[in-house]
């Protein structure tokens, strides 16, 4: 099997990049959308805690959205040999970047991402609150940096969605 991690920050364009993948066919994992794969959990005392749309930039800063490493492996392991491709976005992705044969790091600009996360309308209201919004721009920059030096392969996706999907396919 080979394994490809997409990730990106709130409006960078996992969910698009998601949904043109499934209609190719390839095995696609939203890490979001696994019941029971990610939580968010209070950083001081480790308790679970229940995101709703316009909690704000203090209670993000004091929560971080964690991925069960173990459940993820278990799910990859449980893929037939084929390609598989997730996609999210967690505090502690660094710890199960190791499962993936190559990770890609979606990017836009600020002005676009704050675009996206503004007009979605697919149900997702992560980021549309103002204070939230504000809190994503302070990780903006720091979680590409450190993406790339962990090996992501940066793709803009101000560019046509077929650029980023061939870059993408490019790898398998």
């Amino acid at each position: 099997m080979a394994a490809y991690y997409i990730t990106g920050i709130a409006g960078s364009g996992k969910s698009t990049i998601a949904s043109e993948l499934r209609e190719n066919n390839l095995n696609v994992i939203d890490i979001d959308a696994v019941e029971g794969l990610c939580h968010w959990r209070h950083k001081e005392t480790g308790d679970k805690a229940t995101y709703f749309t316009g909690v704000g930039k203090d209670w993000l800063d004091a929560h971080d959205r964690i991925c069960d490493s173990s459940k993820l492996r278990k799910l990859l392991d449980d893929v037939p040999n084929s390609v598989v491709v997730v996609v999210g976005i967690a505090s502690n992705q660094e710890d199960y970047l190791q499962y993936f044969d190559q990770t890609f790091l979606l990017y836009c600009s600020e002005k676009t991402f704050l675009k996206r996360l503004n007009t979605r309308n697919e149900g997702n209201n992560f980021g549309k609150n103002k204070s939230e919004q504000e809190q994503i721009l302070t990780w903006y920059k720091d979680f590409q940096e450190r993406m790339i030096n962990l090996g992501a392969i940066p793709i803009n996706t101000e560019k046509p969605l077929g650029y980023a999907l061939k870059k993408i396919k490019d790898s398998f």
